[in-house]
Order: structure tokens, then sequence, then C-alpha cells
């Protein structure tokens, strides 16, 4: 007779387990949106450069070119930070990918093997620069 009385507790706490495991399930964060979208790293940025002037081992004086690597230097960027251009090289061995923007401006970006084997020469890409810090 006790063991009748027992059985609906126990499918009661069963049921609201359950539950609590599927609505926690449903409420578990997602992983942020860069975590899932793909991401490159801005090598150089053509036609921009910073020039130091130094002196070598032997005093001879050297003048040193330095490719731009800053987002400031990006001409044609939206005011979301997108920018449009066109894939002009790829370098599988380096995974760098060469794009030109809408007004000629030529960016080196380091992608992942996994990102770089889905960009094609001649193919447009759509890439956005992070903004200032916040």
């Amino acid at each position: 007779m006790a063991r009748q009385s027992f059985l609906p507790l126990v499918v009661t706490v069963g049921v609201l387990w359950v539950a609590m495991v599927v609505g926690c399930a449903s409420k578990a964060p997602s992983p942020p949106p860069s975590a899932t979208l793909p991401h490159a790293t801005i090598v150089a940025v053509e036609g921009t450069s910073t020039v130091y002037r130094t002196r070598d081992w032997n005093g001879q004086s050297v003048t040193v070119r330095i490719p731009s690597q800053s987002v400031a230097d990006i001409k044609d960027k939206n005011a979301d930070g997108s920018v449009r251009a066109t894939v002009t090289a790829i370098d599988p061995t380096t995974n760098q990918v060469r794009v030109r923007t809408t007004e000629g401006q030529t960016i080196v970006l380091a992608m992942a093997p996994s990102v770089r084997k889905d960009v094609q020469v001649g193919a447009p890409l759509l890439f956005t620069v992070p903004g200032p810090p916040q």
C-alpha cells in the first residue's frame, strides 16, 4: 500500500526534472556571432606605409618602409565598417589573400585554411573591419 502512494511522487519529481533540463538547455547562451563567422587578419594595406630612416651596422643610412596594417588606412569603408572588394590573388602556402577595393586599394588578408579554401580569384568579397574600441 505504501508503494502505491510513493509512485505519484516519483513520477512528479521525474517530470519536473526533465522539464528543468529541457528548459535550461534552451536558455544556454549561444556562441557570440564573431565565433561563428569566418574571420581574417589584415596583413598589409598597400599604398600606405610608414617610412623609418635608420643606420645599419656599418653606419650607412638605411630607409625602411613598413606596410600599414591600420584599419584607419582603408579608404573604401562604409559607415558600418564593411568593405567590398574582389579577390585578386591567393597564396595557399601562407594562406594570404589579396583583395582590391572598389577604389583600387590592395589589402592583404591572412585567413585560416578552412576559410581560405572557400575563396576564389575573381570572386567578390565583403568583409567588415573592426570599429574603434568602446
